[in-house]
């Protein structure tokens, strides 16, 4: 009778390894796959903070050309009212020009946004933060640049020759945006406000900053707008 039972005590004792084997298998997956998540996660944590360090660096050149740009249009502004009232060239007037004719460049750091799409965008958790980056290096900075890239082709093949017919640059040396002055003689003065063409150049440069300022406070906003999304995540990580 005893002997009877030794196969389905074997048959009981094999089950019981086999389900031992299995759940040990799954607990190892288990924790295979929460070691894997946590690596995941710190290489999120880290890409997340390279890009809100290289939005720290774009944010502050992004509103020291905001600057540059205020002061082109005030340089421009200025010039025109010269013209309107003065016969002679001055100093504040030749500085002016010189300032009115600055054309500022972007040049956003990439490099975080590099390492994300290296390992790959799902490595961010949050789907909505993830399509904000997206949205800022694929959308707003590249429409940024087209503004610039039309104001850049505008100043080289209209603003600057026109401006170069009646005045020659002097940079004095220092590295600044504002370093320098123009030059220009009473009778090109007096011929330079009788030219209609001129005072169109001149509004066209102006018209030409001001809308690419516009677009610049608008990145500018974005760009503050992800680095609060950024610190939002990184807080509750």
């Amino acid at each position: 009778m005893a002997d009877d039972n030794r196969p389905l005590k074997y048959a009981r004792y094999a089950i019981g390894e086999i389900i031992l084997v299995v759940i040990g298998i799954l607990i190892a997956l288990q924790i295979n796959n929460w070691n894997e998540e946590q690596k995941t996660r710190v290489i999120e944590i880290k890409t997340l903070k390279e890009i809100r360090a290289n939005l720290l660096l774009d944010l502050f050149e992004l509103n020291a050309d905001i600057a540059v740009m205020d002061s082109i249009t005030h340089s421009g502004t200025a010039v025109l009212n010269y013209l309107n009232n003065n016969d002679k060239p001055s100093a504040t007037f030749k500085y002016h020009v010189h300032v009115s004719r600055l054309n500022p460049h972007f040049d956003a750091v990439q490099g975080g946004y590099s390492l994300l799409q290296s390992k790959g965008l799902d490595i961010i958790s949050n789907d909505s933060l993830r399509g904000a980056i997206s949205k800022l290096y694929e959308l707003s900075y590249p429409y940024y640049a087209k503004y610039e890239t039309e104001r850049i082709m505008k100043v080289t093949n209209i603003i600057l020759p026109k401006y170069t017919e009646y005045f020659s640059f002097i940079w004095n040396g220092r590295e600044t945006f504002y370093s320098g002055t123009s030059e220009i003689s009473e009778e090109e003065f007096f011929a330079m406000k009788n030219d209609i063409t001129f005072i169109n150049v001149l509004n066209l440069a102006l018209n030409e900053n001001e809308g690419v300022k516009d677009r610049a406070h608008r990145t500018a906003g974005n760009i503050q707008d992800l680095i609060d999304f950024i610190d939002a995540e990184l807080d509750g990580k």
